[in-house]
């Protein structure tokens, strides 16, 4: 009888010991599935970097996969960079997913690499003698917003005359004197890529996408400099507000053109001199560049000599950069490009400039 009675209690302690050990082992099996799921989704939702843009001997760019936090991220002690270079300054960019860094000086072609604090990320990188950055309104340029652009359209209804067009998503130049208007402001990306000296600028080239033409005719399309200042509005071909581009003005009953719309032009001010800028010309009288344009839906990309000039010039004096003027020569047909206003990205207007990432100076 009493052994009966202890082989019953060490089966019930035997049983209890059983079941404890089986809950204990089935809350560890959820407890590290959830840790599991929980890295997973971290790793997810933290932002991964994808590479470091070298823009100029004390400037680079960090671009990520997505959205960051500007608090976290603008942090400059989170940042290191060896051999040694001190990171002065963090700027989240308004696309939200790329960080200025502002720094001491970099040396040319010399390997760097930086590190992020309380992450696995390192990337190497070098500063090359001659670097290539785009600008524009886009995902995929190194430089965004500060892109100005607009169509003056040319109408028979005067009602019209005072209305912009600055909000839509395509640019026209057609036969009936339609041009357009497409100015980069590079004040602050000239600082940012050290870009003091007009000669570091080696060559520069705008790209814009056709979305209409003729693809029957060969048409020519021609830039010239702007001499005044301009603004695009925000309308879709409705009254313009003040200080917006309109037929009649640059400036919305503020400043008229010289001859409207935007014709005024003299032999010999072509924009190569401060004194011709602001006064009783609209465009320059020379052309800075003739390009063909036949396919649609094509990118092309405007490049001349004149061109490169041009933003030479506005290094030295960029409160003169009013862009260019866009227009069709002895066209028969309309030519629609795509605005910055376009929802794809990848087709709005962009400028291109290789330049030499240190002055003369510096090199020496």
């Amino acid at each position: 009888m009493d052994k009966c009675i202890y082989n019953s209690k060490f089966y019930y302690r035997l049983e209890y010991w059983r079941k404890t050990l089986k809950f204990c082992l089935s809350l560890l099996i959820i407890l590290l599935l959830f840790l599991n799921v929980s890295d997973s989704q971290t790793e997810e939702e933290t932002p991964k970097l994808l590479k470091v843009v070298p823009l100029s001997q004390t400037a680079i760019q960090l671009q990520f996969d997505k959205a960051l936090e500007g608090e976290k991220v603008e942090n400059s002690e989170i940042y290191s960079i060896t051999p040694k270079i001190e990171v002065e300054l963090a700027l989240l960019d308004s696309r939200q997913n790329r960080v200025m860094l502002l720094t001491s000086q970099f040396a040319t072609d010399k390997s760097y690499s930086l590190t992020i604090q309380n992450t696995q990320t390192k990337i190497d990188f070098r500063l090359p003698s001659e670097n290539e950055i785009t600008f524009g309104d886009g995902e995929l340029v190194t430089f965004s917003g500060g892109l100005q652009d607009t169509s003056l359209k040319v109408n028979q209804d005067r009602k019209t005359r005072n209305h912009n067009a600055g909000a839509e998503t395509t640019l026209i130049s057609d036969p009936t004197g339609s041009v357009f208007f497409v100015a980069f402001d590079l004040y602050d990306a000239f600082e940012d890529m050290g870009i003091r000296d007009p000669e570091q600028v080696l060559d520069v080239s705008i790209s814009l996408n056709v979305e209409e033409t003729d693809p029957e005719i060969e048409q020519i399309v021609i830039l010239r400099r702007v001499l005044l200042p301009w603004k695009e509005g925000r309308g879709t071909s409705d009254m313009a507000q003040e200080n917006e581009l309109t037929y009649n003005s640059p400036l919305h009953r503020n400043l008229p053109w010289n001859k409207s719309p935007a014709q005024a032009m003299l032999r010999g001010i072509d924009g190569d001199r401060e004194s011709d800028y602001n006064g009783s010309e609209d465009v320059a009288h020379r052309i800075d560049g003739e390009f063909k344009i036949k396919e649609q839906g094509k990118r092309y990309t405007f490049k001349s000599d004149l061109i490169t000039d041009a933003v030479r010039f506005w290094v030295k004096n960029p409160d003169y950069n009013y862009g260019y003027l866009f227009a069709l020569r002895d066209g028969i047909a309309p030519i629609v490009f795509t605005s910055k206003e376009s929802q794809d990205e990848s087709l709005r207007p962009k400028l291109t400039i290789r330049c030499q990432t240190k002055t003369e100076a510096e090199g020496k």
